[in-house]
């Protein structure tokens, strides 16, 4: 017994299974494979008929069905090209000059399956076969023509052809029965519905199916497909849609295939080996008969029959039930310590590194425990370390990053301040100037320093050292802007401004642009302007922004260029868009000059 419990799991295990699969198939090969072996191969026969007809009527429902389908959308594909024929025929009447007229009636082939010919011109659709013969035309009536062969048994393609006047020259059209590319294709669904049946009996043989035409004034003939002269096709013909280009019938004589009537099953040979063939019919005229054609081996169905499922189910459990019984009771001991192990990895996995399997003995599976608990000592102890080293780490990360954060707020409120002095050292040169155009100069420049004192301010005074309240910037910017300005009339400033929080590097080159645009209105704008108003919106959707100034006053000459104006703060305002924030602006002169800037803004 000590002997015993050292034996590996993994001969365990086989023993186990060699027992419980000794089990079963005695009682496999004892009770059920003799009694239902005919039976399963008379229910694969009767499986494969049923699989056969029921193919058979699919495909007759599916041809009727798209045969109305396919004569209602030519309709409405030969409404179409009418009109587009009258359309093109209008604007060539109105027009003398009219040069598109060729490419028109290009564009209607490329998009039909339809040739033209316009007083001997030709729009070639390369799919379109048929040759240009005017005497099978009728003016302003759709033929039906089909390029019908007498011998072959072979489809034919059919097509529509039309004639009328245009212009005092003659038009034809010819078409394919499709019109277009795109149209419903009745062989590709016809394959899809015999392939999808036949896939079902995949399992019980491998042979082969294809659809075929046969010609019927040779019933009586008592040949063999393989023997019967069928030169261009004149005897029978396999479809396009069959993987097959030739019949795989052996012995089977034309006569027989030709007699049935719906469905018939013939037993023969192929190749010297017994074989079974279905042959069904599917419709038929005067001429030919359409069929559907399956043919196999016996041997197929024989190598194939399965079990009944129901005995084998009921067996197999039995014998499963048998084996788990006699497995149970050999390896209790074995399967209670592998259910410890498992239970003990499922709660580590959960984050309960304290548990221990405690499973431990001289076979593999107590080595197996000992040698995970021992993981488990090592793992938790790695994990206390990583934590403590985390830890430490983050507080210095965290320092650093609080050092970093007074740095940068120490040097926007250094630059603000040396902004703001800058700005009272221009109030001061200004007091001291007589010359006017000075005085405007140094305005200006006082402007701009103010503009960007008051992006460094808001840095400053936010939470977030890169970024600012954009709204309140704008708002505050241009209430100073108006302040500054001795303004003979009251000037309406409307702001829409997207409450969003931008970087330094797009909120100074905007508050600039705003700052240039709305000192230009206020400078030159409202002349002789009832109601004045600036107004400012400001948008920023997937990434885009798109800064709006506009205003009611005189305007832009019709000749403007933003790049060559005299204005400096105008040019600026062109290099600030294009250059710095790579966008684009866009202006226009109608009621008042408008200012549209879009820009992407990396996240």
């Amino acid at each position: 017994m000590a002997k015993y419990k050292k034996i590996s799991l993994g001969v365990k295990i086989v023993l186990s299974f060699f027992i419980l699969g000794l089990l079963l198939v005695s009682i496999l090969f004892i009770l059920i494979i003799p009694d239902i072996k005919r039976k399963d191969y008379n229910s694969a026969l009767l499986q494969t008929q049923k699989m056969v007809l029921l193919s058979t009527q699919q495909i007759k429902l599916v041809v009727d069905y798209f045969k109305r389908y396919g004569k209602s959308e030519a309709n409405i594909h030969k409404i179409n090209i009418l009109n587009n024929i009258d359309k093109i025929k209008l604007k060539n009447s109105l027009d003398s000059n009219y040069t598109y007229l060729e490419s028109d009636l290009e564009n209607i082939t490329k998009e039909y399956i339809c040739s033209i010919n316009l007083d001997n011109k030709i729009f070639k659709n390369p799919n379109v076969q048929l040759s240009f013969e005017p005497s099978k035309y009728n003016n302003n009536q759709w033929l039906r023509f089909s390029s019908f062969n007498k011998i072959s048994m072979c489809p034919s393609e059919n097509y529509y052809l039309y004639k009328t006047d245009f212009n005092n020259k003659e038009l034809y059209i010819t078409c394919t029965s499709k019109f277009k590319n795109n149209s419903y294709d009745i062989e590709k669904e016809v394959k899809q519905i015999v392939q999808k049946g036949f896939d079902l009996t995949q399992d019980i043989h491998h042979g082969k199916v294809y659809l075929m035409w046969v010609r019927k004034d040779i019933k009586d003939t008592n040949l063999t497909l393989d023997e019967l002269n069928n030169e261009n096709y004149k005897n029978y013909c396999i479809s396009k849609i069959s993987n097959i280009k030739q019949p795989i019938t052996g012995e089977l004589k034309v006569k027989d295939i030709l007699k049935v009537a719906n469905i018939e099953l013939f037993r023969h040979k192929i190749e010297e080996k017994e074989a079974l063939t279905w042959i069904s019919t599917i419709f038929e005229d005067e001429r030919q008969k359409f069929i559907l054609v399956l043919s196999s081996f016996e041997e197929d169905f024989n190598n194939s029959i399965e079990n009944s499922f129901f005995k084998i189910f009921v067996v197999s459990i039995l014998a499963l039930v048998i084996s788990i019984l006699v497995a149970f009771f050999i390896f209790k001991r074995w399967i209670k310590n592998i259910e410890k192990l498992s239970y003990t990895a499922r709660n580590i996995c959960n984050g309960n590194l304290s548990l221990r399997s405690n499973v431990k003995g001289d076979d593999d599976i107590g080595v197996l425990g000992v040698a995970f608990d021992s993981m488990l000592n090592k793992l938790e102890e790695n994990i206390k370390n990583l934590d403590l080293k985390v830890e430490k780490r983050t507080k210095e990360l965290s320092a650093s990053l609080k050092e970093k954060e007074i740095l940068l707020k120490e040097i926007h409120h250094r630059v603000k301040n040396n902004l703001a002095l800058t700005i009272n050292f221009i109030k001061l040169q200004k007091y001291k100037v007589n010359d006017k155009n000075t005085k405007e100069v140094l305005s200006e420049i006082e402007k701009r320093v103010y503009t960007m004192e008051l992006l460094h301010r808001k840095l400053y005074e936010s939470k977030d050292l890169n970024s600012i309240d954009f709204k309140k910037y704008v708002e505050e910017l241009v209430y100073e802007l108006k302040n500054t300005f001795e303004l003979k009339k009251d000037i309406q400033l409307i702001t829409n401004i997207q409450k969003v929080f931008i970087n330094i590097e797009y909120a100074m080159p905007c508050g600039l642009i705003i700052n240039e645009v709305v000192t230009n209105a206020f400078k030159y704008a409202f002349t002789n302007t009832i109601n004045p108003f600036v107004k400012i919106e400001f948008k920023l959707k997937d990434n885009i922004a798109t800064l709006l100034i506009e205003d009611n006053g005189f305007g832009l000459p019709k000749d403007f260029e933003i790049t060559k104006a005299k204005s400096l703060g105008l040019r600026l305002v062109s290099s600030i868009s294009t250059g710095q924030l790579l966008g684009k602006i866009e202006y226009k002169y109608n009621k008042g000059a408008s200012f549209c800037i879009s820009f992407k803004m990396d996240e």
